[in-house]
C-alpha cells in the first residue's frame, strides 16, 4: 500500500469485526455508514499501513528486496547483450549471442533456483522471438537459433514445443554443449513430436532420430542410462541401445530394459525388448544372464544360441540346471554330462542332502502336523477314523513327506493303511506313493511295482498314477514311465486307462513328446472312451504341451467340444469344463498367439463355449500384466446373471491373478479389485475369490491383508466359499510352516470337528502348509521372480479350476 492512502479502519459491532479496510472512508464516515440500530465503536489507526501477515507479506517483501551489486552488475551486462545481439550489424550480434551462449553454458543454479541468465533475459524473450523471425537467413540466424531454443526450455509453453523448433532450425553442431537439463527438456518435446507425426501417418522422422542420436550417447557416457532407453523406446530405436552400452552400463541397461518389457504395448514389442536384453548379456559374455531371457522368451533357437557360445564348462553346467528347473524341452545332443544334470536325475541326490544337512529327513505322522490336543476339546467329535478323514490324512502324510522317500503311514512294512480308505480314496492312496517317492526312479518304481498287481482295481489305477508322479520332470534316458503306462492306454478297463492318461500326464508334462501326442489324441475325441478318459487326455496333453500352441492338440479339443454339444447332455458335467483347461494350458503365456482359437470357439453354442473362451484368454495373457485384459474380465465380472448360467465367471475372477502374477504393482491393484468384487459381487463371484487370492499370494503368507480376508471367508456363510478359503489358506502357506496360518487352520479344525467336508479340507491345507517339510514350494516363479515355470503355472491353473467346482472334484470322485 503506498502512503497517502486513507487509513485503515476497522468496526467491531457486538464484539463481531466488521469488513476491513474500506477504501477512502474516514472514521466518521464509517460511523455515520454503520447501522443506527447498533453501537459501533471505531478505531483510526496512523497512517503507516498494517504489516501484512503470511504469503502476501513474502511477496511484498521479495519485491522489495534489491539485487546484490554482483548480479545488478550481471543483469546490466546482459541487458546490454540482449540489445546488442538485436543490432542490425552482423558482427556485433554475434559477437553478443556468442557472449550470451558462454553465460548460459557457464551458469549454475541450485535445485531449486533459475540459472540467472535465463533469469535475466526473461524480459527480452518475445522480442528476441520477433527479431528472429524477421532476420535474413544467415548463419548468425542459425545461430540465434540455438540460443533461443535454450531459452524456450524455460520461457515457452511446453505444447508449443519451441524449444525443438529452434533447435532443428539451428546450427545442428554443440548440442551436447548446452548441458544435462537442457537435453532432458528436449528429449520430452522429441517425444511428443513423435507421436503427433506417427498419429499423422507422418514417415519423415530422420529430422528427429538425427537429434536422438546425438543425445543418447551423451547420456550413457554420464550415467543417464534409465533416460536413454527411455528415449530409444518411445523413437523405436531401442536396437541402438546395444552398440552404445559398455561392460559397466551393461548391470543398469539389461535389468531395465526387462522391466520394461512388462509394459509393452503388444506382444511383438516385448519380444523386441527382450531380444536387446539378450543381445546385451551376449556381447559381454554373461551367458546365465542371457540363458534367463532366452527361457523368459521361450524360443529353443535362442537356447540353443546361448549354449552355443558359452565356452566355460562350469557356466555351461549352471545353465543346465536353470533348464531344470525350467523344465525346458532342450537337447543336448552329444554332451551326456549335461544332459543328466538338466534331466533332473540329481534331483533327488540333492533334496536329500539338503534335508540331512537340516535335519528334517525323520518322517512326520498327520497327528505331528494336525497338532489335535491343541485344538479345542469341546468342540472335536467328527468321527477321524472315517474313510473321508482317512483320506485327508493320506493327503497330508504324502504333502508332508513329498521325496523324502519315508514315512510311517504308507512305506512301513506290513502296512494296511492303503485299505482303510474306499473305492476312488484307494486310487488316491495308492497314487500317493508317488508323491512320497517324488524323483526316486531307481528305487521308487520297485516299491510300487507290487501295487499294480492288485486285485482291486482302484489301486491298480492308482499305482499307474504313482508311476508317472515318481518321475515327474526326470527326463530319464530309460523312459520308464512309458515302458509301465504305454500298454495301459490299449486297456479295456476304463479306471486302467484313465490312471495311465493322468500317470502320463504327470510323468511328461512340458516335454512335448511326439509319441504321446500320437497316443493320446485318438483319446480326446473317441466318443465310446468315457468322458473322464477323454476329459484326462486333454488335460494331459496341456500339460505335456504347455505353452506350445499346438495345432494338431487344439484342434482335437475343439472337435470334441464340437460333437459333444450336438448330444444332449454331453458337455452338462462339472468334469468337461476341463477340456477347456486342456486347450488353454496349450496357449500359456502365448498372448495373441491365441486369437485363431479363440475365434473358432466363438462356434460353440453350449454354455461351455464362454467358459472356454475365458479360459484360453486368461491362460494367454498370464504373467503378462496385460491392463486392458484386466479390465475387460472386471466387465466380465459386472454382468449380472443367474447362478447357473455364471460360470464362466469364476473364470473372469481366477484370470485377474493369474494376468497380474508376477509384477508386484499390478498385483497390489488386483487386490483391490478383487475386495470390490468380494463386497459387490454376486455369489458365483464371491465364491471364486478365495482362489483368486490363493492364486495371487500362493505360498507367500506375507500378504497379511490376504490372509486375514481369507480367515473371514473361511466361516462364510456359504458353504463352498468357506471351502474355497480354507483351501486357499493352504495355498498361500503352502511349502512355508507358517506358524500364524497353522494356527489359524487349527482353530479352524475345531471350529468345523464335526463338519466332514470342511475338515477334510482343512487337513489338507495343513498338508499344504508343511509340505515337504519346508524345502518345497508351489511358486511359479523363480530366477529372483524373472522367470516362471510354465509347469507349475499350469498345475496350479488346473489346481483353480478344480477348486471352482469342489463338489465334484476334491468333494467327489476326482480327487485324484
Amino acid at each position: 500500500e503506498k502512503k497517502g492512502k486513507d487509513a485503515r479502519l476497522k468496526l467491531f459491532t457486538h464484539g463481531r469485526p466488521a469488513p476491513v479496510g474500506l477504501p477512502g472512508a474516514s472514521s466518521k464516515a464509517a460511523m455515520a455508514g454503520a447501522d443506527a440500530d447498533k453501537k459501533a465503536v471505531t478505531l483510526t489507526t496512523d497512517e503507516k499501513p498494517a504489516e501484512k501477515k503470511g504469503k502476501d507479506a513474502k511477496k511484498d517483501k521479495k519485491k522489495e528486496e534489491k539485487l546484490s551489486e554482483e548480479d545488478e552488475a550481471k543483469k546490466e551486462q546482459l541487458d546490454l547483450l540482449a540489445t546488442r545481439a538485436m543490432d542490425s550489424d552482423l558482427g556485433v550480434a554475434d559477437a553478443a549471442l556468442q557472449a550470451i551462449a558462454t553465460e548460459l553454458r557457464t551458469a549454475t543454479a541450485s535445485m531449486t533456483s533459475v540459472p540467472k541468465p535465463l533469469k535475466f533475459l526473461r524480459p527480452h524473450y518475445s522480442k528476441f522471438c520477433e527479431h528472429y523471425d524477421a532476420m535474413a537467413p544467415t548463419a548468425t540466424k542459425r545461430f540465434f537459433a540455438d540460443v533461443l531454443s535454450v531459452l524456450s526450455t524455460s520461457m515457452a509453453k511446453a505444447e508449443e514445443r519451441k524449444s525443438l523448433k529452434y533447435r532443428l532450425q539451428g546450427t545442428q553442431e554443440g548440442l551436447t554443449a548446452w548441458g544435462q537439463e537442457y537435453m532432458r527438456n528436449l528429449s520430452g518435446e522429441i517425444i511428443a513430436e513423435y507421436r503427433e507425426r506417427s498419429e499423422k501417418k507422418e514417415t519423415t522422422c530422420d529430422d528427429l532420430k538425427k537429434l536422438v542420436r546425438e543425445i543418447v550417447p551423451f547420456n550413457m557416457k554420464h550415467h543417464a542410462e534409465v533416460d536413454a532407453v527411455d528415449l530409444l523406446l518411445e523413437m523405436e530405436l531401442i536396437d541402438d541401445i546395444v552398440a552404445l552400452t559398455d561392460a559397466n552400463a551393461v548391470a543398469k541397461v539389461c535389468p531395465y530394459v526387462i522391466a520394461q518389457s512388462m509394459f509393452a504395448a503388444t506382444h511383438v514389442e516385448r519380444l523386441v525388448m527382450l531380444d536387446v536384453a539378450l543381445k546385451l548379456y551376449m556381447k559381454f559374455q554373461q551367458y546365465p544372464d542371457a540363458l534367463r531371457v532366452a527361457l523368459k522368451v521361450n524360443d529353443p533357437e535362442r537356447v540353443k544360441g546361448v549354449f552355443e557360445a558359452c565356452a566355460d564348462r562350469t557356466t555351461s553346467k549352471q545353465m543346465a540346471y536353470l533348464i531344470s528347473r525350467q523344465r525346458f524341452a532342450y537337447d543336448f545332443d552329444e554332451d551326456e554330462e549335461l544332459r543328466q544334470i538338466a534331466s533332473g536325475e540329481s534331483l533327488p541326490e540333492h533334496f536329500k542332502a539338503l534335508a540331512k544337512e537340516l535335519d528334517v529327513m525323520e518322517p512326520k505322522q498327520p497327528n505331528e502336523i494336525y497338532k489335535t490336543h491343541l485344538e479345542e476339546k469341546e468342540k472335536r467329535g467328527a468321527a477321524l477314523d472315517s474313510a473321508k478323514q482317512n483320506l485327508a490324512s493320506t493327503f497330508t502324510n504324502a504333502f508332508v513327506n513329498a521325496g523324502f522317500c519315508n514315512d510311517k503311514l504308507m512305506l512301513v512294512e506290513g502296512s494296511a493303511w492303503l485299505y482303510k480308505n474306499k473305492e476312488h480314496g484307494m486310487m488316491s492312496a495308492a497314487a500317493s506313493l508317488g508323491m512320497l517317492l517324488l524323483w526316486d526312479v531307481d528305487d521308487g518304481l520297485t516299491q510300487i511295482d507290487k501295487f499294480q498287481w492288485s486285485a482291486e482295481e482302484h489301486i491298480k489305477a492308482g499305482a499307474l498314477m504313482a508311476f508317472g508322479m515318481v518321475t515327474s520332470g526326470i527326463n530319464n534316458e530309460c523312459d520308464p514311465a512309458w515302458a509301465l503306462l504305454g500298454e495301459h492306454l490299449e486297456s479295456d478297463k476304463p479306471l486302467q486307462k484313465l490312471g495311465a492318461i493322468v500317470g502320463l500326464g504327470f510323468a511328461y508334462a512340458g516335454f512335448q513328446r511326439e509319441d504321446l501326442m500320437e497316443n493320446l489324441t485318438p483319446i480326446i475325441v473317441d466318443t465310446g472312451a468315457t468322458l473322464e478318459c477323454s476329459v484326462m487326455a486333454a488335460l494331459s496333453l496341456g500339460m505335456i504341451y504347455v505353452a506350445s500352441c499346438n495345432d494338431e492338440i487344439a484342434q482335437s479339443i475343439f472337435q470334441s467340444l464340437m460333437e459333444r454339444q450336438a448330444v444332449d447332455g454331453a458337455l452338462d458335467g462339472a468334469l468337461s469344463h476341463f477340456f477347456a483347461v486342456g486347450l488353454g494350458l496349450l496357449y500359456l503365456g502365448q498372448q495373441d498367439k491365441a486369437e485363431t482359437i479363440l475365434e473358432a470357439l466363438e462356434a460353440i453354442t453350449h454354455p461351455i463355449g464362454k467358459y472356454a473362451r475365458l479360459t484360453v484368454e486368461t491362460c494367454a495373457y498370464a504373467g503378462s500384466g496385460d491392463v486392458l485384459k484386466i479390465q475387460r474380465l472386471l466387465h466380465e465380472c459386472a454382468e449380472h446373471l443367474e447362478e447357473k448360467d455364471a460360470v464362466h465367471q469364476g473364470v473372469a475372477v481366477l484370470g485377474i491373478p493369474l494376468i497380474a502374477m508376477g509384477e508386484e504393482i499390478g498385483t497390489e491393484m488386483c487386490l483391490r479389485s478383487i475386495d470390490h468384487i468380494l463386497q459387490y459381487g454376486a455369489m458365483p463371484l464371491r465364491r471364486a475369490v478365495p482362489l483368486a487370492l490363493g492364486l495371487m499370494c500362493v505360498s507367500d503368507p506375507s500378504k497379511i491383508a490376504a490372509l486375514d480376508t481369507l480367515s473371514k471367508l473361511s466361516h462364510d456363510a456359504d458353504s463352498d466359499t468357506a471351502l474355497a478359503a480354507i483351501f486357499s489358506m493352504g495355498l498361500m502357506g503352502a511349502g512355508t510352516n507358517n506358524s500364524r496360518l497353522a494356527g489359524m487352520l487349527r482353530q479352524l479344525a475345531g471350529f468345523y470337528a464335526k463338519d466332514a467336508n470342511a475338515l477334510f479340507m482343512v487337513r489338507i491345507s495343513q498338508g499344504l502348509l508343511h509340505m515337504g517339510k519346508g524345502l518345497v514350494t508351489l511358486n511359479p516363479l523363480h530366477s529372483d521372480r524373472l522367470l516362471m515355470a510354465p509347469t507349475a503355472l499350469a498345475a496350479l491353473v488346473v489346481l483353480t479350476h478344480s477348486c471352482l467346482h469342489l463338489k465334484s472334484t476334491f468333494l467327489g470322485n476326482a480327487h485324484y
